[in-house]
């Protein structure tokens, strides 16, 4: 997600902290400080039920990354790569690469999270009803609110942990991966749109609580229908590289030139849309795109060293030749260039665009075929 605050790494893992956070922060400690910690605990002042608020803010946040750590850690354990964890509005999302390779490992990442949240919520039960006080009802809350979400976790439908439990349980069962798929979409579209029907009775009732039942409702329909659409996707590119359709860079060439004689030379004969640049030494190390040479005014380009508007090969995303195509719709950013590694070697790009195209044409030649289209 753009928009994130970087916070470091956890077991490798990048662990993020998106803004909307902070509304979700500020909306707990006034609900916390402003009416569960008075009920609770009655007869403090009310700057010791704020300071009680933010406590319980940051620690409901604290619960949530060691739940979405659980999924990570065991994920890596189960060879499933995890990139990142991010903190938002709707909770927390562990970032993995790719799919589980089997039911069971599926079962394990999925079943570790609401299995954290449970334990946090029973652990912190006694020391709840032996401090008391003010301290005592924040550990009273946050044990209850650790039980509920690993309750709501467990709700049987997709993208929820439970969606994810049933989907490895239908995916052994049947041993037909797709068909799981579409069973736990179909299960997390109807969860989302009862949540949303439900919202909407409470406001009209008089729940003003009702709206957020209703927009978490309409979060998780459509990221059932996402997550079945990717599933769908992932499928369709079975057997496709990034190799396969990326756009292959010519022999690289020197930096040193001028934007003008760079056009001369590679850019009017070659006619590609990206070059690789290269140092003293010959190793490629930038990389220049043709609307970064087109910016350059015509009556400028004999005095613009073409190094000047290329970018380093570092300070752009990069993925591996052979990785699967359906890995990069969850890693590239639309309209940025991608760099290709061979290895060691940068051999080209690519983009979403790309990636469109290797699609539509897999859909049209299963078409040609006679073939039914993957249920999503």
């Amino acid at each position: 997600m753009k928009n994130n605050i970087k916070l470091g790494r956890v077991a490798g893992v990048i662990v993020e902290l998106n803004w909307t956070v902070l509304a979700i922060a500020a909306l707990v400690t006034l609900s916390v400080a402003g009416g569960i910690l008075p009920a609770a605990a009655p007869g403090y002042q009310a700057t010791q039920y704020v300071v009680g608020g933010v406590a319980a803010a940051l620690a409901l946040l604290a619960s949530i990354l060691v739940h979405e750590l659980g999924h990570a850690l065991v994920a890596q354990r189960n060879g499933v790569k995890v990139e990142r964890i991010s903190l938002w509005a709707f909770g927390g999302v562990a970032q993995m690469e790719s799919e589980a390779e089997t039911p069971r490992s599926e079962f394990l990442i999925a079943g570790i999270g609401p299995a954290i949240s449970l334990i946090l919520g029973l652990a912190l039960i006694y020391p709840a009803s032996v401090v008391g006080g003010l301290f005592g009802a924040v550990l009273g809350w946050l044990a209850s609110i650790n039980i509920i979400l690993a309750v709501f976790n467990l709700i049987p439908g997709a993208p929820l942990d439970g969606g994810r439990l049933l989907h490895a349980w239908l995916w052994k069962r049947h041993g037909d991966r797709a068909r799981a798929t579409a069973t736990t979409t179909k299960a997390g579209r109807l969860v989302g749109t009862g949540l949303i029907g439900l919202g909407i009775v409470q406001f009209v009732t008089g729940g003003a609580g009702g709206l957020w039942t209703a927009l978490i409702g309409w979060f998780l329909r459509g990221a059932a229908t996402a997550e079945g659409s990717y599933s769908t996707i992932r499928r369709e590119l079975q057997g496709v590289r990034v190799r396969d359709v990326m756009t292959t860079a010519g022999p690289p060439e020197g930096d040193w030139m001028s934007v003008a004689a760079f056009i001369d030379r590679r850019v009017i004969p070659d006619q590609r849309p990206v070059y690789f640049l290269t140092g003293i030494d010959e190793t490629p190390t930038r990389l220049v795109a043709l609307p970064a040479l087109a910016a350059v005014p015509s009556n400028e380009r004999n005095t613009t060293s073409v190094r000047s508007v290329a970018q380093g090969l570092d300070e752009l995303p990069a993925v591996q030749a052979n990785e699967p195509a359906s890995d990069l719709f969850t890693k590239l950013s639309p309209g940025a260039l991608t760099v290709v590694w061979d290895g060691s070697r940068p051999v080209g790009t690519i983009n979403v665009a790309q990636l469109g195209t290797a699609l539509e044409q897999v859909r049209l030649l299963s078409n040609l075929r006679g073939e039914a289209p993957a249920a999503a």
